[in-house]
């Protein structure tokens, strides 16, 4: 039975675009929330392709609530505008799938997402989509190839636009940050899915290898096609 809700799932979330979330990394999301109810934090929604899989696991389960964090380019006071509304495309998805009594949304970047999260509340399922880099810090500096791909205009910033290069906040990011700032969190037992473990992303293949697969605090249930799971031990 659950197979076939979650290929129903499936198929009526082709509208979301997700080209780095196949089928079957969906299905792993679906299944291991549904086996893991609770507690679910995913860094890194974007359009919410994710967010309503593991959304709907929540409400399928009929327990826990999914808390999903993301810039939505909402940055140090300032957003990125773009020819599209990101943030507004991941609220009308939740809307549209009818989550907003399971989902709940943080327009922050993850460290500042991390500092706000209740102190000793745990996480049953961490799932990690964010920043791909290993570690990044200094300026955030938007590239001339992003500005054309992404139809960027500049950033509305105290109620007026200024061009990209005249806001470029300073904060730490990447994979590294959002597995040492939230991991701590997961329960003894809990799950952490890493997406993209994929050449293309070297830092997100960095941080599982040497924060998971070479520590002694992770049992490894999965680590092909591009997805990985682990037990905290």
């Amino acid at each position: 039975m659950s197979n076939k809700k979650f290929n129903d799932i499936w198929n009526r979330a082709q509208h979301i675009p997700s080209p780095y979330m196949p089928k079957e990394h969906a299905e792993i999301l679906y299944h291991t929330a549904l086996k893991n109810p609770g507690t679910i934090v995913e860094i890194g929604s974007w359009y919410g392709r994710s967010s309503v899989i593991l959304g709907n696991a929540v409400k399928n389960s009929g327990k826990g609530h999914l808390y999903c964090f993301d810039h939505w380019n909402l940055i140090e006071g300032a957003e990125c505008i773009m020819d599209q509304d990101i943030w507004r495309s991941w609220n009308d998805n939740i809307t549209y799938w009818q989550l907003q009594k399971v989902v709940t949304s943080g327009r922050v970047y993850s460290q500042k997402a991390a500092k706000q999260w209740p102190a000793g509340k745990k996480i049953d399922l961490l799932f990690i989509d964010g920043w791909h880099e290993y570690f990044e810090s200094g300026p955030l500096i938007i590239s001339a190839e992003d500005i054309h791909k992404y139809g960027i205009k500049g950033w509305l910033k105290n109620g007026k636009m200024v061009p990209p290069e005249d806001h470029q906040p300073i904060f730490d990011r990447g994979t590294k940050v959002d597995f040492d700032i939230w991991t701590p969190k997961v329960r003894k037992g809990g799950v952490l899915i890493l997406h993209d473990l994929h050449p293309d992303f070297p830092g997100v293949l960095k941080v599982w290898q040497e924060e998971v697969e070479y520590s002694n605090q992770w049992t490894i249930k999965k680590s092909d096609n591009q997805i990985g799971v682990a037990i905290k031990l």
